[in-house]
Order: C-alpha cells, then sequence, then structure tokens
C-alpha cells in the first residue's frame, strides 16, 4: 500500500462554531486557504481550509460536535491511484464508511473538487484516502 499514499493531506475538524474555530487557529498564525460555502443534510454550511505550518484543516460546520479530546473527525493521506488504493483496501477485507461502502465519494469541499473514500482503523479512527481534482 506504501506505493500509492504521497503524504498527509489533511486533518478534518468538524465545528458548530466556525469564527470560533478560526480565531483560535489564526491566534497561531493559520492562513485561510480557501472558504466556500456548502450544504449537509439540507442545510447551509461553511467550509474553510486553513493552511497551519504548511498542513492543511479542513474545518467545517456542523450543528452538533463531539467537544471531547480526540474529536478530529479524520486523518486524510493523498494517494496517485485512488481507485487501486480502493479496490486494494476491498481486497483487504477493511470496514468502509457507509458513504463510500459502494463507491469512491465525490467532494465539493475542495477547490477542485476530490474524489475520497474512508475506512476505519482498529480504534474506530477514521481515515481518508483522497485525490484532489
Amino acid at each position: 500500500m506504501n506505493e500509492f499514499v504521497k503524504s498527509l493531506h489533511h486533518v478534518g475538524l468538524p465545528t458548530a462554531d466556525m469564527d470560533a474555530t478560526l480565531a483560535f487557529y489564526q491566534s497561531f498564525g493559520a492562513k485561510i486557504a480557501y472558504e466556500k460555502k456548502d450544504e449537509f443534510e439540507g442545510r447551509p454550511i461553511r467550509v474553510v481550509l486553513l493552511n497551519f505550518a504548511g498542513m492543511l484543516i479542513e474545518c467545517y460546520e456542523r450543528p452538533a460536535t463531539e467537544k471531547c479530546v480526540g474529536a478530529i473527525d479524520h486523518l486524510a493521506f493523498e494517494v496517485e491511484r485512488v481507485e487501486e488504493m480502493y479496490a486494494l483496501c476491498k481486497e483487504k477485507g477493511y470496514r468502509f464508511m457507509a458513504d463510500c461502502a459502494q463507491q469512491i465519494g465525490e467532494s465539493t469541499y475542495w477547490p477542485e473538487g476530490a474524489r475520497w473514500f474512508i475506512v476505519y482503523g482498529p480504534n474506530e479512527e477514521k481515515i481518508e484516502f483522497c485525490r484532489e481534482g
């Protein structure tokens, strides 16, 4: 699998208070790399990508969040060939998130869009594999 993964791509951070989240990370020097309006469960949301010391934090609004240690939603790794990685994870019998159990997902959160899927790790952590564009 290592031949498919290029790098850590982003950390997904759901937030019920986007302004407080942005203020907090910007106080440490994070810069807004991209911002857009989107939709979740039929409601408008904001999505903001922060560049924080060269790492991307994908902040997206949710009506409620866990607000506990470990509340980061997922780790995402950039891959060259998302279709091959998907097939390999299926072959290995990994458990997929319901949204992408049958096919690779399409995201509108990124400027050029992204193709992605999520598998669960042994501790119920969500690991995303994605390809922009």
